[in-house]
């Protein structure tokens, strides 16, 4: 295996492998779909000698990125084997390594790691069996070969998180081999999902994916499973639930489990799974809202902030609501804190937002008289598109999060800065239409000032209040002063 790598390296560092790289980094993401499942027929049917396999793997997964859930593509002996834990498979980590999340990265290094260390003498052969059985389409012989598959790779996998725990020595050389401390730690998460192989593949088949609310049939499915677990491996039984957060459209309704536990045994039944659920909750919402801090005020698409804050949001919200029905306590306060911590973070991306705001729209100042600035709209002066963008990215990113702004505490800093809004471009549609009023000769064009104008205050206001201001600044156009 480290021979094929290194010559895999070697190709990557010729000029030959450099031109295959940059064109294989071109690639659209149905391209590289379709390269790759070719690939990967062609490792089936054993083909694939002398070809650069990883090399081109690891070239074109950029253009999958975007991909989750389940990927489309040839069935492999390797994508069949994972199966069981696909569903809480993530292409990149958010911050540390959080129980019951795994990083697609983590998987080809097990796989290395069962082939060569832990079940040298049969690990290859299952492989073999499975890939003859894909082949061969018979499906009956398939499961069957992948059930003893997974369960060996799982004895192995837990034995040796066994052995890790108890001799240091060991542990250090299978963070070596898998590839750092996280991997490792995926490598549990992956064994302990394999040792449930059947059982969660078949809870996959009752809980549809992403499917709006978990209803009752997937509540009693969910149920079912994480019984018959604690029964026959209580150890593992803990996953049953992290599974299914994948398949779940709201992830925070798996705390639905804990009420239907607690009807058939009211006295704390629950208790320590409902702790564990509600730590991976939170490590997912402080993962998120860590995102969100790092994201740089001013320099940051808000597009990309909007949609992990909406997220966010919906998820602490739905998580306080799931919590309130089973009597969960003790995470009130964390809540608060992670809420506030994302409240300051939004303040920071909106704080420049009124004198972005003033310096988008052109004026020039008249004078002062008694307490106030009296304004005229410059007319002459062309919009700063970049400017005007600033204002327009702000704008979109307060209406996008409104209808959460409750969830995160931020509605207070909503309503101020909707009256700033509100009041500065009364003011400034006013002056537009005066200037229009008295200009002589009328222009030709209406400035693009006046487009950005009719633009904010529709945004702000709604269409009716736009094509309002944009009725008045025709008859403007029509006077004599």
């Amino acid at each position: 295996m480290a021979a094929v790598l290194r010559m895999e390296k070697e190709f990557g560092d010729t000029r030959e492998g450099a031109k295959l790289r940059a064109y294989l980094a071109t690639l659209p993401e149905s391209m590289a779909l379709k390269l790759l499942a070719g690939l990967e027929r062609a490792m089936i049917a054993g083909g694939d000698k002398g070809l650069p396999v990883d090399f081109i793997r690891e070239t074109i997964r950029p253009a999958l990125r975007s991909l989750e859930g389940r990927r489309p593509g040839f069935a492999t002996a390797q994508r069949l084997f994972c199966l069981p834990f696909e569903d809480v498979l993530v292409n990149e980590r958010r911050g540390g390594k959080i129980r019951g999340i795994v990083e697609r990265a983590s998987i080809q290094p097990l796989w290395d790691v069962l082939r060569h260390d832990l079940l040298p003498d049969t690990f290859s052969d299952l492989s073999a069996r499975v890939s003859r059985h894909i082949l061969k389409q018979d499906k009956e012989a398939l499961g069957a070969s992948l059930s003893v598959m997974r369960r060996s790779a799982a004895a192995a996998l837990l034995e040796a998180a066994r052995h890790a725990d108890e001799n240091a020595a060991y542990r250090e050389t299978m963070i070596e081999r898998l590839g750092g401390a996280a991997p490792a730690a995926d490598a549990r998460d992956m064994a302990y999902m394999l040792s449930l192989g059947d059982d969660l593949l078949n809870l996959q088949g009752r809980l549809p994916f992403k499917a709006g609310d978990l209803d009752d049939a997937g509540l009693r499915a969910l149920r079912e499973a994480y019984e018959r677990a604690l029964e026959d491996a209580p150890d593992a039984a803990l996953y049953v639930p992290l599974a299914a957060m994948g398949r779940l459209a709201k992830p925070w309704q798996i705390l639905r489990l804990l009420k239907v536990l607690q009807q058939g045994e009211p006295n704390g039944a629950g208790e320590a799974l409902g702790a564990r659920l509600t730590e991976r909750l939170f490590a997912e919402m402080e993962g998120m809202a860590a995102g969100i801090a790092a994201h740089r005020p001013g320099v940051t698409s808000l597009d990309v902030v909007a949609d992990e804050t909406v997220w966010l949001a919906n998820m602490s919200k739905g998580f306080s609501d799931e919590a309130a029905l089973v009597r969960l306590t003790g995470w009130e306060e964390r809540l608060f804190g992670l809420r506030q911590q994302v409240s300051g973070v939004i303040g920071d991306h909106l704080a420049r937002l009124e004198r972005d705001l003033h310096l988008a729209l052109p004026r020039q100042t008249a004078g002062i008289y008694g307490h106030g600035v009296v304004f005229r709209a410059d007319l002459m002066t062309h919009v700063d598109a970049a400017r005007a963008e600033k204002v327009r990215a702000q704008l979109c990113f307060v209406l996008e999060t409104w209808h959460r702004a409750d969830a995160l505490g931020i509605a207070q800093l909503y309503r101020d800065m909707k009256n700033m809004m509100d009041e500065y471009l009364t003011r400034y549609r006013e002056a537009l239409v005066n200037e229009l009023r008295l200009a002589q000769p009328k222009p030709a064009k209406l400035p693009d000032v006046v487009e950005l104008t009719g633009e904010l205050t529709s945004l702000l206001d709604g269409e009716e209040a736009g094509e309002i201001f944009r009725r008045r600044l025709r008859v403007a156009l029509q006077e004599t002063a």
